[in-house]
């Protein structure tokens, strides 16, 4: 795996201070044997095997697999046998491959169970998800089961289903306490950095899969995951190609989505750039709601008090701050004439982020529609 190298010991024990702010979350106690497809990857975009680790032990290894790993060096050893891998010793080089057998143990599946489909979604969460389940906490694995049983009910084929989970980090929660948001925001900036890295993963897992129409689908920061993932924005890590122009078709739904509708100038940044005379391969839908209180960083009473939209990491595009999603549609039609940009208001939905809201009654209509166009346009007998 040709990722970059951000897990060294040295570099973790010099911030240490600075990483138990973090609240990171864990996918280790998972259950192993889930029927739904699912995929984790760590805070530096590390996949998880398939084998239990205890949530303290991560904690004590700052949420990082790589310096676990480090730490439990039998454990490693052990895992390494499970995907028929027998490494000598533990570095750099050898934690990538074992990465690499845990990726392709995951696309094993995926493209064997895809086949009778049309088409493989991805969908991706966003900051601040809970793994677990909490009082009033509306954790991740809740909201994924919500999105897929609003998108089954409409007339649109079966698609197979993959939920991407990553270390968007968690804390409770925004109020009117300004010291407690000044928390949360400063730990949103370093979810952002996390999903820059999670994106190489979530690449190579779209590079590796084989079915050619391919839908994903990001709430909220989960739209930095997926947005790096296909094209290289300014100070992405671009060491894995983009997903093929010739190989796959990609429907991309971000709703409400935490991030700047500058990153797209970038668009065009991938290892197969699009010809002036060919249609874009990437169809591209944005779900914004004007009254997003998280996006826009104010109180959820009045709307009033926060720092805005441009403080604390970029995230206006889904709540069409200064008209960007609006400005970032006329700027497709200037400078990507062959590539597809929908946007959809949902400003109707009122101040809530959360996703939960959007798979209420028939909010993701649309997007089930926008989702299997392609299907459409090549005349997929459905």
């Amino acid at each position: 795996m040709k990722r970059f190298f951000h897990c060294c010991f040295l570099i973790v024990m010099t911030h240490f201070s600075h990483s138990l702010n973090a609240q990171h979350v864990f996918f280790g106690e998972r259950t192993l044997n889930n029927p739904a497809m699912s995929i984790h990857f760590d805070k530096d975009g590390y996949p998880y095997p398939n084998r239990f680790i205890a949530d303290s032990s991560l904690q004590h290894s700052l949420g990082s697999l790589f310096t676990w790993y480090q730490y439990h060096g039998e454990e490693f050893i052990s895992i390494c046998t499970d995907y028929n891998y027998f490494p000598e010793t533990i570095n750099k080089e050898t934690i990538d491959q074992l990465s690499d057998s845990i990726i392709g143990g995951w696309m094993t599946r995926i493209n064997t169970e895809s086949k009778n489909f049309f088409a493989v979604a991805y969908y991706v969460h966003g900051f601040r998800k809970s793994f677990k389940p909490a009082e009033n906490v509306s954790t991740s694995v809740e909201e994924f089961q919500l999105l897929k049983e609003n998108l089954s009910t409409y007339r649109n084929p079966k698609v197979y289903e993959v939920e991407v989970y990553w270390d968007g980090t968690y804390d409770c929660c925004f109020s009117t306490n300004h010291k407690k948001n000044k928390q949360l925001f400063e730990l949103f900036l370093e979810a952002q950095e996390n999903a820059k890295k999670v994106a190489l993963g979530l690449r190579e897992v779209l590079n590796l899969t084989k079915k050619q129409q391919l839908q994903v689908v990001g709430h909220s920061l989960g739209a930095q995951v997926i947005t790096y993932s296909l094209f290289n924005p300014k100070g992405s890590l671009n060491t894995i190609p983009t997903p093929n122009q010739a190989n796959h078709q990609l429907s991309i739904c971000l709703i409400a989505p935490a991030i700047h509708a500058r990153v797209f100038h970038d668009y065009y940044n991938r290892s197969t750039p699009v010809k002036a005379d060919n249609t874009d391969n990437y169809r591209l839908m944005i779900v914004y709601n004007e009254d997003d209180f998280v996006l826009k960083k104010k109180d959820p009473k009045m709307g009033v008090f926060g720092p805005g939209a441009n403080s604390y990491g970029k995230t206006g595009l889904g709540c069409n701050h200064r008209n960007q999603a609006k400005k970032l549609k006329a700027y497709f039609e200037k400078n990507f004439p062959k590539s597809s940009i929908s946007l959809l208001d949902k400003t109707s939905l009122g101040k809530c982020h959360s996703l939960r809201c959007y798979t209420q009654n028939k909010e993701l209509e649309t997007v089930s529609n926008f989702l299997w166009m392609w299907l459409s346009v090549v005349g997929a007998d459905f």
